[in-house]
């Protein structure tokens, strides 16, 4: 800034004062009315300032509340879509089971069953061929005591009757 600038912003500033010391002045009742409207309108923006903040958040609120109640509603009916596909799922899986352990089972069953019926005629059968089998062994040990008896009775005698 030159001398010349610097002298006039300097005098410029002097004369401004001086007008302004040269005023009359207000009356304290006319600062008092103007403070009162000045904080009185501040007040009245600030109230205004904060029902908008408080109705912005309370209406984002809503909205974040609203939001999230529909994806809930949504998470939880695919939640049980998924729920009933899985307990239907489960529900045949498990009639597959239990008619394939009946069927299984019937199968048990009836193989063991006719397997106990061929044990017991083969133990039946088997027990009437031990009760032959002793009455023929009784018939050929008595028939063997006569022969063998007639063979003693020959070699002491020389009768060759039989």
């Amino acid at each position: 800034m030159t001398k010349q600038s610097c002298a006039t912003a300097l005098v410029t500033m002097v004369g401004a004062a001086v007008f302004a010391f040269s005023l009359p002045a207000a009356p304290v009742h006319a600062e008092d009315g103007a403070l009162t409207k000045a904080w009185n309108s501040t007040r009245q923006g600030t109230e205004k300032a904060w029902d908008k903040t408080k109705t912005g958040t309370s209406e984002a609120w809503d909205k974040t509340k609203e939001g999230t109640s529909k994806t809930w509603h949504k998470t939880r009916a695919d939640t049980d879509k998924v729920w009933d596909k899985t307990k239907t799922d489960t529900d045949k899986a498990w009639d597959k089971t239990k008619s394939g352990t009946e069927k299984a089972w019937d199968k048990t069953k009836s193989g063991t069953e006719k397997t106990w019926d061929k044990t017991k005629t083969g133990t039946t059968d088997a027990a009437h061929d031990v009760g032959k089998w002793s009455e023929r062994t009784g018939q050929k040990i008595g028939n063997t005591s006569t022969a063998v008896g007639h063979d003693i009775r020959n070699g002491f005698t020389d009768d060759n009757k039989k």
